[in-house]
């Protein structure tokens, strides 16, 4: 999915009043955490995910999250990811950009 830069500002500053959806603790990224994801984002659309311990690592656990659950990445901001992917379920489609 390519989204332009117009396009990410707009999910950027609808992230902005989002609470965390996820928490990346000391076990890291797993097979477990990648289904969570790609269940809260069939729901929610744009969702944070926040970084406690891997906070050296989060950009690569980052484009890992993204390539693992195909979708974009919108922002990183301190230690909160920030990712969109479109619903496939047309009820959960409330994000039109």
């Amino acid at each position: 999915m390519k989204i332009d830069t117009l396009q990410l500002k707009e999910l950027k500053a609808l992230s902005h009043h989002l609470k965390p959806s996820l928490n990346i603790g000391k076990d890291g990224l797993s097979e477990g955490v990648i289904q969570s994801i790609n269940e809260i984002l069939e729901t929610h659309e744009l969702i944070k995910i926040k970084f406690y311990k891997n906070k050296d690592s989060k950009l690569s656990i980052s484009d890992e999250i993204v390539q693992s659950t195909n979708s974009v990445k919108v922002s990183i901001i301190g230690n909160t990811l920030i990712i969109y992917k479109k619903s496939s379920n047309p009820k959960y489609r409330h994000i039109k950009i």
